[in-house]
């Protein structure tokens, strides 16, 4: 059923002064995560702000997306929209770019029960026309139960799940329940080497975005079973997490990045509070000292 397995990003956008997406740096923060080991491009997730995009800026994404990975490296873009025309809009522009796959989360604000989502990814799986995963993502949408999951995981066209709800216990309990070739994508960073050992086929975070050198070489260690190594990596980006996570979302992560020299952090769609914006401006400095502290920690040049 799956298609895919491996490292994602979970991309951020960056943007220029009057908040048009800044092409050519996404172009080049994606072709650094290729060239340093990642094993695709995952597009309009909650990272890059995909709720407040509109669909052209979202379709826009995908086509950079699509002349970076070159058909060398398979893409997945998120389609999630409490409006339910716009979804199958970015589904088929995605088919037409020729994209591999496409992420969906619950519609948020209206408060459905099981039966009813149920029928909803029923209604969008059987209309799209490439492979459909699933986004169980509580902090902002609808969460995804393993009843729910497992009847889900049923449906044709419905071929893996991206669960960024940070339970490992949900997580053990969901690669038990679905059928093998389900693939399952952990999307909280703090657990990718544990989500690996447990039987997940990737992962899509931020984070990737950030260090893909770190991330995938926690996918290739734990490919070859050498578990002690992955681990001693996944507990060196910890600090870098919850750094990441300390500021407003996303932005600690394109704090992060500014600090790895791509042109992000300098603006947002969102308005940033006063004291928001003192905050990245002198968490610069402790953002390059922790990059440097992991890069010793780690053993791995960044």
């Amino acid at each position: 059923m799956g298609i895919l397995k491996g490292t994602f990003p979970a991309l951020l956008t960056p943007y220029n002064e009057d908040l048009s997406i800044n092409e050519k740096e996404f172009m080049r923060y994606c072709e650094f995560g290729l060239t340093k080991g990642l094993d695709g491009l995952f597009c309009n997730g909650s990272a890059g702000d995909s709720q407040a995009l509109g669909l052209k800026e979202q379709i826009t994404l995908m086509k950079l997306c699509k002349s970076v990975s070159k058909n060398h490296a398979p893409v997945i873009t998120g389609i999630s929209s409490t409006i339910y025309e716009n979804t199958f809009i970015l589904a088929n522009e995605a088919h037409k770019l020729g994209l591999d796959a496409l992420l969906l989360a619950m519609p948020y604000y209206y408060k459905f029960d099981e039966d009813t989502l149920f029928e909803y990814v029923k209604n969008i799986a059987s209309k799209v026309k490439l492979p459909l995963y699933l986004y169980n993502i509580p902090l902002f949408a609808p969460p995804l139960s393993l009843k729910l999951t497992q009847r889900l995981a049923e449906l044709d066209n419905v071929v893996g799940l991206k669960d960024s709800s940070g339970d490992a216990l949900h997580l053990s309990h969901l690669l038990d329940l679905v059928p093998q070739d389900f693939d399952i994508f952990v999307g909280r960073e703090e657990f990718y080497a544990g989500a690996l050992m447990a039987g997940a086929k990737g992962s899509m975070t931020a984070i990737a975005g950030v260090f893909p050198e770190l991330m995938s070489a926690i996918y290739k260690l734990s490919k070859q079973e050498n578990f002690k190594e992955a681990m001693k990596l996944q507990k060196s980006i910890l600090k870098c997490i919850r750094f990441a996570m300390s500021f407003t979302f996303p932005m600690g992560f394109a704090l992060l990045l500014k600090a790895r020299g791509f042109n992000f952090a300098n603006k947002s769609l969102h308005p940033l509070s006063p004291s928001s914006l003192k905050a990245l401006e002198q968490g610069l400095d402790e953002a390059k000292s922790l990059i440097k502290s992991l890069e010793k920690e780690s053993g791995i040049s960044l």
